[in-house]
């Protein structure tokens, strides 16, 4: 029996984003690569002054980055274990450079642990501008994350888990991507 290419190819899910829930991602990456080049352009600088731990938005950032980049990233990718083993290891290290930080500085916002947030932060902004155009060229629904996760298991060849609901998203792209579908079924009755 001959098998095609897309025979060999990881079965996505069967539900694909709409037209809306791409333009929304489009807009995100967007917005996301604005947000980094912002970053990049304030630089070490402004991350490393006093001030800036007061700043909810850098917390809002490095917690988004550690959730989604060192937990669902890795988790969607490589399998629950893998986020959980990330996230603990990412927290190990970030615990170990702090005491350093520490015993250097006698203060916790010095460098290397404001390096190591910043980098955190920028490449996080950039990974997430990244999944938003992975999840519309893949027309992956959920969190952008997702989008990610769907590649690194197709170019593992690992199959989409079966039955399993599209990744939840804080910015309510789930919800979205659910009523386009369900827009898609209605109309198509």
């Amino acid at each position: 029996m001959q098998t095609s290419e897309t025979d060999r190819l990881p079965q996505a899910t069967s539900q694909r984003i709409g037209p809306i829930g791409r333009l929304v991602r489009v807009f995100g990456a967007v917005v996301m690569t604005l947000f980094a080049f912002d970053w990049l352009e304030a630089g070490m600088t402004w991350f490393g002054q006093a001030s800036t731990p007061s700043n909810p938005w850098v917390w809002v950032v490095t917690g988004l980055a550690a959730y989604y980049g060192l937990h669902q990233l890795p988790d969607s990718g490589f399998g629950r274990p893998w986020g959980e083993r990330v996230l603990a290891t990412a927290g190990g290290i970030f615990v170990l450079i702090a005491v350093v930080t520490l015993s250097l500085h006698g203060e916790l916002w010095a460098h290397p642990l404001t390096t190591v947030l910043y980098g955190l932060n920028v490449a996080f902004l950039f990974v997430v501008s990244l999944s938003y155009l992975v999840a519309v060229f893949l027309g992956t629904p959920g969190c952008e994350v997702g989008g990610l996760g769907e590649l690194i298991r197709r170019l593992r060849g690992v199959p989409d888990p079966a039955n399993q609901d599209a990744m939840w998203c804080i910015g309510g792209i789930h919800c979205l991507d659910q009523w386009e579908a369900n827009r898609r079924h209605e109309t198509a009755r």
